[in-house]
């Protein structure tokens, strides 16, 4: 007989899916999360095992296809599943023949999900939500009326303990709030309702203000408040509110206008849904839900909707703090631009500006060069010549291709400009990234590309000039969406520069009289943080607990993204325009938080920079409760989750950093090593001080 041998690591990347699509209905998919959910569908065996085979059951199937644990991670693959199963166990009594018909339901469940989701997310980038659980629940309470050998199993109890203590809106509530696991029951829908205060205040909140906007609406419409109140239906309120309003569009006031504007929708779609189905003797399910949420959907994304999310971190409140984190510190990401010269220059003229940067053209910089005494010329100013700027060399802000040259028209005098052809002396480039980028006021016959020239950043594009619509030799820049020179302009960022005092700026507008300077790093220490797969980083972690030792190994993700981890958590980093950034934090891992507060942002050249600053997410340097709470307020302010960090260097291998957050601050210090990556650290925060030594390197 063969021996089965499976370690502890195999069994928990078995069950840790499993739990997670437990709490997944929930929006909530966490191990922890997952163990509650599953034990209150145990309260009643019948429910809780039915849903317990099920899940388990397109598991396996899935499995034996191919498909893969990571696959498998996305909970809603086998969360369909399992409210299929919690279904047939609120309908039949188990048996031999309840158990097969689950295990059909579960596989069928399976597949119209990958169906469904693939369908839905390539053609309309929408979620499959509980669609499939739906149409399968339908397909097997139909067929129920032909299976004579099955067990109606209607005698066992839907309420709970709890039932008479509340009023009937209060009731309402819980009892809505159970039947989204099929128990219709005050006492479960408390505990459910504990269960989200607990994990997320944020979908405890919207859960209550949904279903109170649509049990009210429901009962006025129809006369009957009472009524209204003990329709169990009213759980599509609860997850059209929740699903909305903080996992599918980012926690904010307009997003929480919007998820109860829907649900108001539904509330028509409820009670004709109800009044359909119960010609065939069948609940409507989350049919209501699914639908309005999935037209809501669909209509944000093709407005463009700016709180839409892109990315779900998990929990509503995880995914708040890495919005706001990342909007504070990549600004119009994917739309940032070289400046288009070397040494320091002076913006003369700025975003929306007093002169000719209005209007549809209100988005562009201009740029000149300025001595000492903030003057753009030598001498009496009287010949070009005299001007700083004049022929120096401008270069390509961007990788792309020109699309087109317009050269010859000769540079104005000192003090006039040319009122018939604004642009002078242009070049235009696509950038490969979607958009175009106009470079003005070129010296004549000085440009050195063509059209359909291939450019990098930083190529020599041609010198400094004074035509077109120019009174003194200037750089002029700005993006467009179309090609047609004299196309409205697009807001954009600077990805680097460096003040006049050394301070380092990225992913910003420099303003009017802001005197900057391109940023170039150092080779050596580009070299150090280029952290290289299969690399290993030993510490010392000292705190008020003793001394531990943590390891640190470098590795890939299937998108190609680079993440240190140490077991317990993974931390992206990379390196972008001669910065090493770490991006986000995925775990709950206190080690890689330590590292995240004290290296979100290197400017990898610590002799030329002085100081910079950065933005950390709150869940760096809270405790879970306080920034929970906290994050539910910040999403009716985004400011209010502000953390901001300033970072100052002491030598050539050594800064320090200093962060305020509404609810503290914390400090520390850093120390590059000779060879390679971060010889010690140090962070305080008001509950502890970590220090960390690294005391062996492997590749």
């Amino acid at each position: 007989m063969r021996k089965i041998n499976i370690s502890l690591e195999e069994l928990r990347g078995y069950i840790e899916p499993i739990l997670k699509a437990y709490s997944g209905i929930f929006f909530l998919p966490s191990v922890r999360g997952g163990l509650i959910v599953f034990l209150l569908t145990l309260i009643n065996l019948n429910v809780g095992l039915s849903g317990l085979i099920a899940i388990v059951s397109s598991y396996l199937f899935a499995r034996f296809l191919g498909f893969s644990k990571s696959f498998l991670s996305l909970d809603y693959y086998i969360y369909n599943p399992l409210l299929v199963g919690l279904g047939i166990g609120f309908l039949f009594k188990l048996s031999t023949l309840t158990v097969l018909l689950i295990v059909v339901a579960s596989v069928l469940t399976f597949l119209l999900t990958l169906t469904l989701s693939n369908i839905l997310g390539y053609y309309l980038r929408l979620p499959v939500l509980s669609l499939p659980f739906v149409v399968v629940s339908v397909i097997v309470y139909l067929a129920s009326y032909k299976y004579s050998n099955l067990f109606v199993y209607y005698l066992y109890p839907h309420n709970g303990a709890l039932l008479n203590l509340f009023p009937q809106w209060l009731k309402g509530f819980f009892v809505s709030l159970g039947e989204v696991l099929f128990y219709p029951s005050s006492l479960i829908g408390l505990l459910i309702f504990l269960f989200l205060l607990r994990f997320s205040p944020i979908l405890a909140f919207l859960s209550a203000a949904g279903y109170f906007v649509g049990a009210l609406l429901s009962g006025i419409l129809n006369g009957n408040l009472y009524a209204a109140f003990g329709d169990i239906a009213g759980f599509n309120y609860i997850l059209t509110a929740a699903s909305l309003g903080a996992v599918f569009l980012i926690p904010h006031p307009r997003s929480y206008l919007i998820a109860l504007l829907a649900v108001a929708v539904s509330v028509p779609i409820v009670d004709a849904s109800e009044v359909f189905f119960q010609n065939y003797g069948i609940p409507i399910f989350a049919l209501p839900f699914n639908g309005v949420v999935l037209i809501t959907l669909y209509a944000l994304g093709v407005l463009g909707y700016r709180y839409l999310t892109v990315r779900y971190m998990g929990t509503p409140e995880k995914t708040l703090d890495y919005f706001i984190t990342y909007r504070q510190r990549f600004p119009l990401s994917g739309r940032e631009l070289g400046l288009p010269f070397s040494g320091r220059w002076t913006v003369w003229q700025g975003f929306d500006d007093e002169w000719t940067h209005k209007g549809p053209w209100k988005y562009a910089l201009d740029f000149v060069i300025t001595d000492e005494q903030g003057k753009t010329y030598r001498g009496s100013g009287l010949n070009l010549t005299d001007y700083y700027a004049y022929r120096k060399p401008v270069l390509s802000p961007v990788a792309g291709t020109v699309v087109e040259v317009v050269d010859g028209f000769p540079d104005n005098p000192p003090g006039e400009a040319d009122k018939e052809n604004n642009w002078g002396n242009y070049v235009l480039i696509y950038d490969w990234r979607g958009f175009y980028v106009l470079l003005c006021h070129f010296s004549p016959n000085t440009i050195k590309v063509k059209k359909g020239d291939k450019v990098e950043r930083g190529t020599l594009l041609g010198l400094c000039g004074n035509s077109g619509y120019s009174p003194q030799p200037h750089i002029h820049m700005h993006v467009q969406l179309h090609p047609q020179v004299g196309s409205p302009t697009v807001p954009f960022v600077i990805e680097s520069y460096l003040s006049a005092e050394g301070r380092f700026f990225d992913y910003l507008v420099p303003q009017k009289g802001e005197v900057v300077e391109a940023f170039y790093p150092d080779r050596v220490l580009q070299k150090k943080f280029n952290l290289l797969i299969g690399e290993e980083y030993k510490f010392q972690i000292e705190t008020e607990k003793g001394r531990a030792e943590k390891t640190l190994k470098v590795d890939m993700a299937p998108d190609g993204s680079f993440y240190l981890t140490d077991g317990e958590g993974k931390l992206y980093f990379g390196q972008k325009g001669g910065v090493f950034y770490v991006y986000s934090l995925q775990g709950n891992s206190e080690f890689l938080k330590v590292f995240f507060a004290a290296l979100s942002k290197i400017p990898l050249n610590l002799q030329s920079v002085k100081s910079w600053k950065d933005f950390h997410p709150m869940d760096l340097i809270s405790s879970r409760s306080l920034k929970q709470a906290w994050l539910f307020l910040a999403s009716f302010n985004h400011n209010l989750a502000k953390v901001e960090t300033n970072f100052k260097v002491e030598s050539y291998n050594r800064y320090s950093l200093k962060g305020r957050f509404p609810l503290g601050s914390f400090e520390g210090w850093v120390k590059v090593a000779a060879d390679k990556f971060v010889e010690e650290l140090f962070i305080k925060t008001p509950k502890k001080e970590i220090r960390l030594k690294r005391v062996d390197f492997r590749f």
